[in-house]
Parts: structure tokens; sequence; C-alpha cells
């Protein structure tokens, strides 16, 4: 097992977990040149290298704005869409699960990611590596407010603590207005599979913390997971709605979804999605077995064009053959 990975429960319903802390170094200014990101950089990376336990785990690399290499950093979950686009760096762990952006809106955005629901493990880690950094790098911190942040919305504790839900018959049954709505009132954003402004594709949906004064990490972190827990529970209801009011027609659709993953000869990105989100539903409802719901979800996100190469057609060819690959060993129940 790697250093930094972290699992949780619910697969498959809560695919995955992530909290990003916003930091700042005290001393500099909070709009800086490139020289001080990169200065900044080579300061955080000597302070983690100087550990010799978590040392070794980190690489440091620079983000070419609007590059290839950024892209997939994206479709990883690894950068920010921002940090692509405008270029910075990134130290990351040879896992994954820890990565350390310089240059997004704040000097550091340390994020720590792990599988299933997972969000408390994932902040203890990440407060462990900010400890490091900050005991040679001292950050901008008011006794007041706490820890000072570019944008007044992550002031005090800087944390935006997530979880990766998946919710099709939520969806599909048109409850997620509702969800949406509760969601707010636990001081909870549910957003699209990318964060703020994006789309939910596949029925995957990012819940996450919108308050982050007024409250410890911990607090806000117990109130995003009681929050999921209970969004969940919702989706198993829906699901069994669904099932008890037409079960063959659900059966025929997620057999469908797993025939056509298991032949396509081309498949586009859209269809991929859509065929993995019923494919999950089978296999957390027992319509189908032989096959891991968490390595399905871990291939949807290599699968995105980013992360493919060659004109539209081949990549829609090399990812048909990817999950040809992949859903072979399933079975129908």
């Amino acid at each position: 097992m790697s250093m930094f990975e972290i699992h949780g429960g619910f697969t498959g319903l809560a695919a995955s977990s992530r909290v990003r802390l916003a930091r700042n170094i005290k001393g500099y200014p909070f709009r800086l040149t490139e020289q001080q990101h990169s200065e900044i950089a080579d300061k955080v990376f000597a302070a983690l290298k100087e550990n010799p336990t978590i040392g070794p785990e980190f690489d440091k690399k620079q983000i070419i704005p609007r590059s290839t290499e950024a892209s997939q950093l994206v479709e990883e979950h690894l950068i920010s869409p921002e940090l692509a686009q405008n270029g910075g760096w990134l130290i990351v762990s040879k896992d994954g699960g820890v990565s350390i952006m310089v240059g997004e809106e704040d000097h550091l955005r340390l994020q720590v990611i792990g599988t299933g629901l997972c969000p408390k493990e994932c902040l203890e880690t990440a407060n462990r590596v900010a400890s490091l950094i900050e005991a040679a790098l001292p950050f901008a911190y008011d006794e007041r407010l706490g820890y000072l942040t570019a944008c007044p919305t992550n002031i005090g504790t800087g944390l935006r603590a997530s979880i990766m839900l998946h919710l099709p018959m939520l969806t599909a049954t048109e409850q997620m207005d509702r969800i949406i709505g509760y969601a707010g009132s636990r001081g909870c954003a549910v957003r699209g599979t990318y964060g703020e402004g994006s789309q939910a594709v596949g029925g995957f949906y990012q819940v996450s913390n919108q308050v982050t004064l007024g409250a410890s990490a911990a607090e806000l972190t117990d109130k995003l997971v009681e929050t999921a827990t209970t969004i969940i529970d919702a989706e198993k209801k829906a699901r069994e709605q669904v099932r008890s009011q037409n079960e063959p027609a659900l059966r025929d659709r997620i057999y469908r979804a797993a025939g056509t993953l298991r032949s396509a000869y081309l498949i586009d990105t859209n269809e991929a999605v859509q065929c993995i989100s019923n494919v999950l539903i089978g296999l957390q409802m027992g319509f189908l077995s032989g096959m891991d719901a968490q390595k399905l979800y871990a291939l949807e996100e290599h699968i995105r064009p980013a992360m493919l190469t060659g004109a539209p057609q081949d990549r829609d060819k090399k990812r048909a053959e990817i999950l040809r690959e992949a859903t072979k060993p399933i079975q129908f129940n």
C-alpha cells in the first residue's frame, strides 16, 4: 500500500473524497509574480524533502499553461482547470494521494484524495502535511479570523472538503432540486463532476462544505459526512423505488449498458460514462457481479478525452478497447 492511500466506506455510492486547504505564506503579497511562485514552490518542496519519512514520496513539476499534461492532471483531479489554464507548479506524491498546487488563487492549495467516504482521514493527512510546511514557512494567520485567503469565502479554516457521490436514481426521479436544497440548509453545496460551474455527468455529483468560518475544520467535515450519508440513504431509497415500480426495465437498462461496455468497437465519452453509471447501479444492486465497483469508477477517469491520444475516432476505438478488456469478468445475475 502506498504511503498516502486512503480508503473509506460506501464504495461506489461515495466514489471518492477530497480535502483541500487554502494557505498563504506570511510575508508574501497575495498576488505573486511567476518568480515568486517558483520561489515558493522550491521552498515548500525543500521543507517536505527535509522529512526523511515522507520527503522521498514527493516530486515537483512545472505546469505549462494549456498543455496536454495539464489537461490530463485536471482529469485526474490533481490540479484545477484554473492552474491548467494559467500555469504554475505542482508538488505531488508518487501515488497521487497528496498534491499541492502553487500559483492558483492562493499561494498553496494542498489537496488529499481518498477512495470512498473518507474526508476525515483525508483531513488528518492534509493537516499533517500542512504542519510540516508551516514549521518552515509560517502561514498568514489572524487570531480572530483564522487563515487568511485571497477570497473571503475561504477565510477561517481555508477548508474545502468534498465527496463525489453517484446519484443516478435521484437524478432520474427528478429529486436533485430537493437534495440541493437540503444540502444548502446544512451549509453544503452540490456541484458537477469538476466542482463549481461544471455539469454532473452520469449522475456523479460533488457535495462540499460552503462554510469555512465559525467552526473548526473537523466540525465542518463531520457535518459534510452527515449530509452525504443522508443523501446516500435517499439514493438507496430511490433505487428501491425504481426497482419496485419496474424491475424488468431497470434490469434491461443495466444489462444493455454492460453489453455495450463488453462489446462496443467505438464509444464516445458521454456514452461510456452513462454505461459505467448504469453498470455501477447493477453491481451495487446485485444484478451484476464479477467486478469491483471502485475499479470501474477509477476507470471512468482514464477514458476521458485528455487521457487518450489521437483523432476523435481513434480515441473512441481505444476507449472501447480499454472498457471491453476491463469488463470481461462481469457476470449477469
